[in-house]
Order: structure tokens, then sequence, then C-alpha cells
């Protein structure tokens, strides 16, 4: 007896020990992170766990002789792999600021390209390897490297796991866990940026006139002003303010008067409409991604709890953590319904139409042919404020402990708008739209999506 009950406070113990650190973390409070990263511990252990992406897939097939990459050069390789992922090559956007593992190769001059879908980030630059991130179900997003430097004529292609990308990735600005980032920094003339000066993490929340430092942007956003196709300069002192000189005074649609657009898949363009989308899509897809990786460890505690105390391991979560569960479902909903968005100016975004076309080529239409990639690029970027990511790998794949809590919430917030004050921006219409895309769109709702949506 007296061993039992020595066992479950030592279990006990334990419990409050691994909660606090996740809690911490999960919460945003880095300090213990750098000490022992939560998503290395069990049940994810991300970086001794194999992967399963859709571009681990087909490399496995690559490997068995089912597929064949190219071996004419590194862009047709590249071409290759984006129709391969699904990937447009018009959602091209350019960075010139040396923020990336391959930044020897990076410049003004030669800046890296960076490509996107609703599951893939591919990023490319002369003469260097190919950088891809796409969706793993228990492991978040996972970090490649298509080797292609040094290669001979004869040689395929290699696949190789960057684990070195966590360094940046896995860092206090993605609360501790991987993930995605977009920064604007004040970049000197041969793209490295001033450190001192520091930067910004751009979201769908930022102001237009902190974004884009050290990116080219093709296109505009009507009476804003940006900090891309610039060039910094330091005063005659350290102290002295960082100085932004603009390439040029005008709103620019081609860059070739900047670089040979001639390598680049996409010509010499950089979208700003890509690259709000881009925006948009980080910020959700990182809560998505830390969701996951919490709510598997949420669960994995909860069960290890119940075996040592004896206990069915499918009884309800404790409060405690079901809070936790609750915490970063609201943090996915704020960043899906656009919570936090910048009103941008009714005068609009002017950007590349290829673009816009290519982006909503695979939308998913209700019976009305509305979707949820209707653009809107005045007053705010889409015209229904549900994003696109809800059909994600990184949506579905998510526990369906934490999808079941969304998918409840989400149902609340568009057919009984007064108990969320805090989405009341969006009118009637447009939440009775949002409920019929969705019900139209997504085969596994529950059940209590097809009855009628009460009146707002």
């Amino acid at each position: 007896m007296e061993s039992l009950e020595h066992t479950k406070i030592i279990a006990h113990w334990i419990h409050l020990t691994q909660f606090s650190c996740l809690w911490m973390l999960s919460f945003g409070i880095e300090d213990l992170a750098a000490f022992d990263p939560a998503y290395e511990n069990a049940p994810v252990h991300y970086s001794d766990t194999s992967e399963s992406t859709s571009l681990t897939r087909y490399f496995a097939k690559v490997e068995s002789g089912e597929e064949t990459l190219p071996k004419n050069g590194d862009r047709a390789v590249l071409e290759h792999l984006l129709k391969v992922l699904e990937v447009p090559i018009e959602s091209q956007v350019l960075v010139y600021s040396k923020t990336s593992a391959q930044n020897s190769r990076i410049s003004p001059e030669t800046p890296r390209a960076i490509y996107h879908s609703d599951n893939a980030y591919v990023g490319w630059v002369q003469g260097g390897n190919i950088e891809v991130a796409t969706f793993d179900s228990k492991l978040g997003v996972v970090f490649h490297l298509v080797e292609l430097s040094g290669l001979s004529q004869s040689q395929k292609p290699t696949l190789v796991r960057d684990r070195s990308c966590l360094n940046c990735h896995a860092g206090s600005s993605n609360y501790n866990f991987p993930g995605l980032m977009v920064r604007s920094v004040f970049p000197r003339e041969d793209g490295q940026p001033f450190f001192h000066a520091g930067s910004f993490h751009t979201r769908q929340d930022s102001p237009i006139e902190e974004r884009w430092g050290g990116w080219y942007v093709t296109g505009s956003v009507e009476g804003h002003s940006h900090m891309g196709n610039s060039i910094a300069k330091e005063g005659e002192t350290r102290d002295d303010p960082i100085i932004l000189n603009s390439l040029t005074e005008k709103p620019v649609h081609e860059l070739s008067q900047f670089i040979d657009g001639g390598p680049y898949s996409g010509g010499a363009r950089s979208d700003v409409v890509s690259l709000m989308i881009l925006e948009h899509q980080v910020s959700l897809h990182n809560e998505l991604i830390r969701a996951n990786l919490v709510t598997q460890q949420t669960l994995h505690r909860h069960r290890e709890m119940k075996k040592a105390f004896g206990e069915p391991i499918d009884s309800p979560l404790s409060e405690t953590n079901q809070n936790i569960l609750d915490h970063h479902s609201d943090d996915i909903l704020e960043q899906m319904l656009f919570a936090n968005e910048l009103d941008l100016p009714e005068q609009g975004i002017e950007g590349s139409l290829e673009f816009q076309s290519a982006f909503q080529e695979n939308r998913k239409k209700d019976n009305e042919g509305r979707s949820l990639k209707d653009l809107r690029l005045y007053e705010r970027l889409f015209k229904y404020r549900c994003s696109y990511l809800i059909y994600s790998e990184a949506f579905t794949s998510l526990p369906e402990e934490i999808k079941s809590i969304i998918y409840r919430k989400l149902h609340s917030i568009l057919t009984n708008p007064q108990s969320h004050p805090e989405y009341l921006y969006l009118g009637s219409s447009e939440r009775k739209r949002i409920y019929q895309i969705l019900s139209g769109t997504i085969t596994d709702l529950p059940d209590y999506w097809k009855e009628p949506e009460e009146e707002g």
C-alpha cells in the first residue's frame, strides 16, 4: 500500500514538472526551451523520427525507379519538383537579404527565389541547392535540402533532411517549435542585414511600412510605402539611424532594371499579392504546427498519468490539459478568421493576375461557385475571411482531439455571433457564406454542421 502511494506521489510530481515545462512553452514562455526543446521529447522525438511528406514519398519513388528526376540542370529539377509538389511557379517571390543557409550565393543581383502553396514551401538560389519545407502528420513541418551543387551530369540529386534549419526555424520567434518565418530587415548593398538595426517578423497584422525589407516587390499597395526594393545605409556613427534608400521612386511591375530575370522560373517578378498570401500562410501554418505538437504531448502526458494511477487511459482529459487544447484552438481560429488582419486601403492592392489565377486553380468551390480562395484585395485580402488552409495537410492531420474543438468553436462563431464578440467584424452575410462554403466543401464535418444555421 505504501509502495502504491509512493508511486502515485512520484507520478504526480513528474506530471507537475512536465506540465509546467509544456505550459510555459505552449503559452510562449521560452526560458526552458533552449535547455530541452519540447518537440524533442516523447511522443514526438522530432529529430529521431522518420518523416513521411509529399517530398519524401516522391523521392522514395525516385529511388525505386518508379519516378525519374531530370538531369539537365538545376532549373529543370526545380521546375519538376514544383510540379510534383503542386507549387505554382507564379507564386515566386525574391528575397535578396542574406537570411538563409545559402547566404554566400545571395545578393541583390542574385536573390533567392521562394515558391509556396497550401502544403509546401520551396526555395532556390542560383548555383545552390533547393530548400523544401513540407508537412508530416506527426512532426509538423520538416526541412529538406535537394542537393544539386557539385553534382556531375550523370549524378542524381540527393535528398537530405536539414536539421541545421532548426537553429533559426525553431527559435524564439516561433515559440521554440519548428516553424516558418518571413523577416523584414535593413539590408546592406551586399544583402547582409544591419543586425543592430533589428528586424521585423512579418505576419498578417504587420503594418505595410514594416514589411519586405530585403525583398523585391512588384506591384503596389496603394497609399502605402514599404521597406522593399531598398538598400540600407548606415550613418556616420553607429548611433545614427539606419536610412533606407529606395532603388526606385515608383512601384515596379518587372525587375529587369535590377536583376537578370533569365535564370528564374518566374522571371523578374516578386509579386506583392503572393507576398501577402505567404505571410498569412506562415502565420497560420505556425499555429497549426505548434498545436499539433503540443496536443500530441498533452495526450501522451494524459495517458502516462492514467497508467501510473491505474486508471483507464480513455478517460476524459483533466481541466488543465483541456485548457491547453482550448488555448491553441483559440490561437488557430484567430489566425484562420483573420481576427487581427491589417486593414488594407480602399484603393486596393495591384498585383499579378497570373499569380492570382494560379493561386485559385485548386480552389474548392461550393455549389454556387464560391470559395475561400476568392480574393478581394481592397480593405482586406480575401472576400470570405476564413482561411483556405482549413483544407491543408497541416490542418487535416491535426489530432482529432483538437480538431473537434476547432470545428465546434468555428460553428458557434458562425451561427451564434453574440457569444463571440471578438468576431463581430464578420457580418451576418459573410458568416452565412463562410458556413455554406465550409458545409459544401468539407466532407468530414461533424453532423451538427449539417443542421440549419441559426440566425445571426
